[in-house]
C-alpha cells in the first residue's frame, strides 16, 4: 500500500510525492477524512494501514505545529529560566522546530521543542 501526498484534501489535487514507511507525521488538521501534514500537504485517512492518535485537545493551538526561523541568533536553552550560562544553541533564519508542549516558569510562557 503507498500513502499519496496531495496539495489538498481530495484525490482532485495534484500528487506530491508518496510517503516512506513506517515513518511518523505530526497531524495539523482533519477535514472530510483527510489529514494535514502541514504546509497543504494531505493524506486520506484509512485505519486499515494509518495508525492515528489523537492528543489531548488541550493547547492544541500550538502543540504539533510547525514553526520556521525568522531571525538569525536565535537563542534556545538547556533549561527555562533564560540565563546566559542555560544557552544551548544558538539558530538562525530557515531553521524550524515542532513544538512539544506549551511550559510555564515563574508566569511566563515557553514552549518545549524538537528540532
Amino acid at each position: 500500500m503507498s500513502i499519496r501526498l496531495r496539495k489538498g484534501p481530495g484525490t482532485s489535487y495534484s500528487k506530491i510525492r508518496q510517503l516512506n514507511k513506517p515513518a511518523g507525521y505530526v497531524v495539523w488538521a482533519e477535514k472530510d477524512g483527510w489529514l494535514n501534514l502541514g504546509r497543504e500537504q494531505w493524506i486520506k485517512y484509512d485505519s486499515s494501514y494509518i495508525k492515528f492518535d489523537k492528543k489531548s485537545t488541550v493547547d492544541s493551538f500550538i502543540v504539533g505545529k510547525r514553526v520556521v526561523f525568522e531571525v538569525n541568533s536565535l537563542r534556545f536553552y538547556d533549561s527555562p529560566f533564560w540565563q546566559d550560562i542555560d544557552v544551548a544553541e544558538t539558530v538562525d533564519t530557515g531553521l524550524g522546530f515542532t513544538i512539544d508542549t506549551k511550559v510555564t516558569v515563574i508566569g511566563s510562557v515557553t514552549v518545549q521543542i524538537t528540532q
